[in-house]
């Protein structure tokens, strides 16, 4: 009897986490995404940093890790050799899988000596091929054509010649629509960056 009285549960929905740019640029650092000594924050975000905070770590890592427009040299064309984030849409003829292998090059450092990159692309005949050396080694491998997608398994690639080189540091993405945000840390902080930001699969099982 007058049950139409009777309240409705109201169920607490928390409100939405902020993370200050501060603490997020050291919560990344301690599982070692930093950005370069001559890079400030202020001078790579686009936005109010209100709206990095109320959002933390995927904006900020995307930022981090995207072009930047006004790079006075190629080397400070990317904000930190840790993360990368890029449009996978962006291969259609022979050359452009350099570009993605140059930025690997430079962001596995000295671990990997990658010189003499070179490519071979006929999306219609579905061939695909990269070469290039590392540390003296001679390497070919041949990629999955997937129309003018970027094949992700250069990640693969590049994570297990990191293991077979005796490093630590391993590849790790996260295919976020038409652009990948990848991470390039120690093993062990996988478990840690997902804490932070769940989201990310290695990239090898090496």
């Amino acid at each position: 009897m007058f049950r139409f009285f009777k309240r409705k549960r109201k169920f607490y929905t928390p409100p939405p986490v902020q993370i200050s740019i501060e603490d997020q640029l050291a919560n990344l650092a301690e599982i070692g995404i930093t950005l370069k000594p001559n890079i400030d924050i202020g001078d790579i975000l686009g936005r109010a940093f209100k709206d990095y905070e109320k959002n933390p770590y995927i904006h900020l890592l995307m930022r981090m890790g995207g072009e930047r427009e006004r790079a006075a040299t190629p080397i400070d064309l990317y904000s930190s050799n840790d993360v990368w984030c890029f449009d996978r849409e962006c291969i259609e003829d022979h050359g452009d899988y350099v570009s993605p292998i140059r930025r690997i090059a430079e962001m596995v450092g000295a671990a990997l000596s990658v010189t003499e990159i070179e490519d071979y692309v006929d999306i219609e005949a579905g061939e695909v091929w990269i070469a290039f050396n590392a540390n003296g080694a001679n390497r070919r491998y041949t990629i999955h054509a997937n129309d003018d997608w970027l094949s992700l398994e250069i990640l693969t690639i590049f994570s297990d010649l990191l293991a077979a080189s005796g490093s630590s540091k391993r590849f790790f993405f996260s295919d976020i629509g038409n652009e990948v945000l990848v991470v390039l840390i120690e093993k062990h902080q996988y478990r840690p960056l997902n804490r932070l930001l769940n989201i990310f699969v290695p990239a090898s099982q090496s």
